[in-house]
């Protein structure tokens, strides 16, 4: 049984794009949030801490581990960047989809 789709009416439209734009701009909000977190941690990794400064590791070669990893946090950075691009997108579908239904209503 299929039913039958309902066009939107002009405000149901434009409510919606408004709604794409505010998830755009969370998604912005939560890309920066992550990529600040991030370098913060790649600047207390490199910063190391007093008892480790000139200590070998107990394993060679091994990554560090822990909250503060450099691997870590560039991870995190990476993934701040797409959410960034993400973000970017959903606002420049909806700035899209904006002008579609001004130009349909005009």
């Amino acid at each position: 049984m299929s039913f039958p789709l309902k066009p939107l009416n002009f405000r149901q439209a434009l409510s919606m794009t408004i709604s794409a734009h505010y998830s755009g701009v969370n998604m912005l909000n939560q890309a920066q949030s992550m990529a600040t977190t991030a370098a913060k941690d790649i600047q207390q990794s490199s910063l190391g801490s007093p008892s480790t400064v000139g200590q070998i590791p107990e394993v060679k070669g091994s990554a560090p581990t822990g909250s503060n990893s450099p691997i870590d946090a560039s991870i995190d950075l990476i993934q701040a960047k797409t959410y960034n691009q993400a973000g970017a997108n959903v606002i420049r579908r909806a700035d899209e989809m904006t002008g579609t239904l001004l130009n349909m209503k005009v």
